[in-house]
């Protein structure tokens, strides 16, 4: 296998590229590039094909960031988009393509299953396991398939109790694009919980870049608003990106409400896979607080591979291994 750099008329329709693999992620696509940016990364498409050039297995969205005398490390996010056979011999081919510039590292992070036989065949092919991650290894699936009953049947009885509250005690969902609404609530959760948040130019240049993909959604009693997510879809996957509960109204459960409705309305617009886009590592995991509250909804805990890494120019990899990669990896987020 190869990887090609895209041409301008692959780089043109790249999305449709992403698309047309299978199994398409946002963060695979232009619009998370174009955010990225804004942060200080560039964005290198590749296309995955046999020796020839003539069959395509699949393509990858690689995110460089510049260090001093201009070396560069690699990201590419949930990529390459291949089969789960093909992903050690994609991130090899990605890695000699990089070679070509002054690249310490590749980086990956691939929806693929933990599997031991694929690890032993990346250990082979020089690729390891990388002691940091961007995006979660573990995560929850919701089946949007199925019928709003058949959801609701496999809920905890509590996560149904707490919805069926909320409808009734009037809490109200609807969608906004007042992007400080929007900020006000998750603010109040950032402060709560105590998290690092985002600027504001940052937030709405990731809802500019992407679009009609995205939706803001608010959970409000009254004229007081309690609940707020970012959700966006590609085709017929979603994923929450961002959402919290203010802390105000706490007897109606408005948090409850919101996500059902949410993952009603990706439903609605044709997604068929719900991400709730993470659950905790353990017990120290920012995340560890929510995973209770998301598995009530039901759905399948998946444990993806985790992240790989691989030198690239293999006389520059300390500089990347010495300390840039916790920090790239952050930034990366």
């Amino acid at each position: 296998m190869r990887a090609s750099p895209a041409t301008y008329a692959d780089v043109q329709g790249w999305d449709e590229l992403v698309v047309a693999t299978g199994r398409p992620h946002l963060t695979q696509t232009a619009a998370w590039a174009e955010v990225k940016a804004a942060t200080g990364w560039t964005a290198r498409r590749f296309v995955l094909e046999d020796g020839r050039g003539s069959v395509r297995h699949g393509v990858a969205q690689v995110l460089l960031r510049r260090l001093p005398l201009g070396i560069t490390v690699a990201y590419a996010p949930r990529g390459p988009l291949v089969e789960p056979g093909r992903v050690s011999e994609a991130i090899t081919a990605l890695r000699d393509a990089l070679a070509r510039e002054r690249c310490a590292s590749l980086l990956c992070d691939p929806e693929v299953p933990d599997d031991a036989g694929l690890l032993a065949e990346l250990e082979r092919a020089g690729v390891r396991r990388s002691p940091v991650f961007v995006q979660p290894r573990r995560t929850l699936l919701m089946d949007l398939a199925q019928e709003p009953d058949a959801l609701q049947a496999a809920m905890k009885k509590k996560t149904r109790q707490y919805i069926h509250k909320a409808e009734r005690g009037g809490v109200v969902t609807e969608q906004t694009n007042d992007l400080d609404r929007f900020l006000a609530v998750l603010r109040a959760v950032a402060a709560r919980d105590r998290f690092a948040l985002h600027s504001r130019a940052y937030f709405e240049k990731l809802v500019s870049a992407l679009g009609d993909r995205a939706e803001m959604l608010i959970a409000r009693v009254g004229d007081e608003d309690a609940g707020a997510m970012l959700v966006a879809r590609v085709e017929d996957r979603a994923w929450e990106l961002y959402g919290g509960w203010s802390g105000a109204h706490g007897e109606l459960r408005p948090f409850y409400l919101l996500k059902w409705r949410a993952m009603l309305r990706m439903r609605a617009k044709g997604a068929r896979r719900y991400d709730m886009w993470g659950l905790a590592e353990g017990a120290d995991d920012p995340l560890a607080g929510v995973e209770n509250f998301k598995l009530g909804f039901g759905g399948e805990v998946v444990e993806w591979i985790g992240a790989l890494e691989i030198p690239v120019r293999p006389m520059l990899y300390p500089l990347w291994t010495l300390g840039a990669r916790r920090r790239l990896a952050r930034s990366a987020a």
